[in-house]
């Protein structure tokens, strides 16, 4: 994986179905995650669920668009949050605690590479 597919907080978009279906033009992908992710609390759509990566300029799955990690992260021009001087942060911490520990796992390995 190269850092460019790795979004800001650790997660590794290229292995993303948003952004597999995006890339692959993959409609049965699509349907598959809008309907796993789909929850009234943040309403999944065909149209909002494609994306090309966290540090695109193409289109964002519309969580990601609004993610204060990667907002956080672009403001400060950093290449992941384990290149922040802040590293460790409480925007950073409230989202691995959702994420899952491969983003934890990726982020710990690139700071210590530091």
């Amino acid at each position: 994986m190269t850092v460019s597919m790795q979004a800001y907080c650790g997660l590794d978009c290229s292995d993303c179905p948003a952004h597999l279906a995006f890339v692959n033009n993959d409609d049965k992908l699509r349907r598959e995650t809008v309907e796993k992710w789909n929850n009234p609390s943040f309403p999944v759509t065909a149209e909002n669920l494609d994306c090309a990566g966290c540090k695109s300029r193409g289109p964002r799955f519309a969580f990601c668009s609004k993610c204060s990690v990667r907002l956080c992260a672009s403001k400060k021009r950093v290449q992941t949050c384990a290149h922040c001087k802040d590293y460790g942060c409480s925007t950073l911490e409230e989202w691995l605690s959702h994420a899952g520990d491969a983003a934890k796992e990726r982020l710990e390995k690139l700071h210590s590479s530091l």
